[in-house]
């Protein structure tokens, strides 16, 4: 529902910062990286812009360099499947018992 964490994108003079905001929020931001985020499916987030923003193609690249960010990120859902093995204690239990059952 929001970024995972506070990010930061820059292209020419204009610097972006997006700010993870509590469900219920909204997009607090301008009308053109306010678009952009819907489109990416953020529902809440705050939003801080730095520098000539009238320049909106710096504007939105600096919104979509923020956002693509995000990808970087490791998340539980994407991790791998841990295969555990066993301790050489247990695994090799009947060999250090000894042959004839009794322990060493």
């Amino acid at each position: 529902h929001t970024v995972p964490c506070k990010l930061t994108g820059k292209c020419g003079s204009v610097a972006v910062r997006l700010v993870p905001a509590p469900k219920g929020t909204g997009i607090v931001a301008a009308p053109v990286p306010k678009k952009l985020l819907q489109f990416a499916g953020v529902d809440d987030v705050y939003t801080q812009s730095t520098g000539q923003t009238r320049t909106l193609g710096n504007f939105v690249k600096a919104t979509f360099y923020a956002l693509s960010k995000t990808y970087g990120f490791l998340t539980p859902d994407l991790w791998r499947e841990t295969h555990f093995e066993k301790d050489p204690y247990q695994q090799y239990t009947d060999f250090l018992r000894g042959s004839d059952g009794k322990s060493l």
